[in-house]
């Protein structure tokens, strides 16, 4: 059947009236895909959500809200307890003074770790897909390292606290000054001032330690996209490159694996030596 106005027809909605094309839309459009979408324009993840949006599962699989995946749950909750037990082996190494101050140390030490181990995982698989650090997990590192940090001054040792407040600020200073420049981003700065408090228990060495092989794996990652951005330069779109270089190397998972490493490496040191002891 033909309408007035010359179009093919033939399709009755609910409330008696024809659309103008035959799509059967309320308001006689047709989506951009066919795909049935109210305003014409197309899913974005074919997920049937009305606003283009991606749906809850596809979103968290790539680190956004919504429920996680289970095999991506199961592989976090690994990710933690092995992280958790390498924070255990490392503040148990600690060297003692006396055998209740060094005790006391690792316990201290110990808190501002598993704190850290806790959100790991999350921190990287967001940071990796979004390119964002979110403040609730980053808090959770830096209440961690709070509680440490007031334990020393209850423990006795205020000069510790003192010394992990004063390292940390200068290292949120600097990122902050990298921040300004285009460096890194907030969430970067703010992760890098704790990780910093936390491994101010230590010596300097092992603070240098961690900044530079941060930048090293920065530096590393950055150039691994360059290569494979410039092979891939003659098979892809042009604009696809460009978006891609647009958004960064993801400091945050960098951080994470330097801390992580001078973290073990500590429980790694003084075994050897309790071991060459014994011999």
């Amino acid at each position: 059947m033909t309408s007035s106005d010359g179009l093919e027809d033939g399709t009755m909605l609910p409330d008696g009236t024809r659309s103008v094309d035959g799509s059967g839309s309320l308001d006689g459009t047709r989506s951009v895909d066919g795909s049935g979408s109210l305003d014409g324009t197309r899913w974005a993840d074919r997920s049937g959500s009305l606003d283009g949006t991606h749906s809850a599962d596809w979103g968290a699989a790539r680190g956004g809200g919504g429920p996680l995946p289970e095999r991506t749950q199961a592989r976090e909750a690994v990710a933690v307890a092995a992280l958790s037990t390498v924070a255990v082996a490392a503040t148990a190494a600690t060297p003692l003074a006396e055998p209740l101050a060094g005790a006391n140390a690792g316990a201290v030490t110990l808190v501002g770790f598993l704190g850290v181990a806790a959100v790991t995982p999350a921190l990287v698989r967001i940071d990796l897909a979004e390119r964002r650090l979110p403040n609730v997990l980053v808090g959770v590192a830096a209440g961690a390292w709070g509680v440490s940090t007031a334990l020393h001054v209850a423990g006795g040792d205020p000069a510790q606290a003192v010394t992990s407040l004063a390292l940390a600020l200068a290292a949120a200073v600097f990122g902050l000054l990298a921040a300004l420049a285009g460096g890194l981003g907030m969430g970067d700065v703010k992760l890098g001032a704790v990780l910093t408090g936390l491994l101010s228990t230590g010596d300097l060495t092992a603070l240098l330690g961690f900044w530079g092989l941060a930048g090293t794996l920065a530096i590393g990652v950055a150039g691994v996209r360059t290569f494979g951005t410039r092979s891939r330069r003659s098979r892809s779109h042009p604009g696809a490159d460009s978006a891609r270089a647009g958004r960064g190397v993801p400091f945050g998972p960098c951080l994470l694996a330097a801390f992580w490493c001078v973290v073990a490496s500590r429980s790694v040191g003084v075994g050897i030596d309790a071991v060459m002891t014994v011999l």
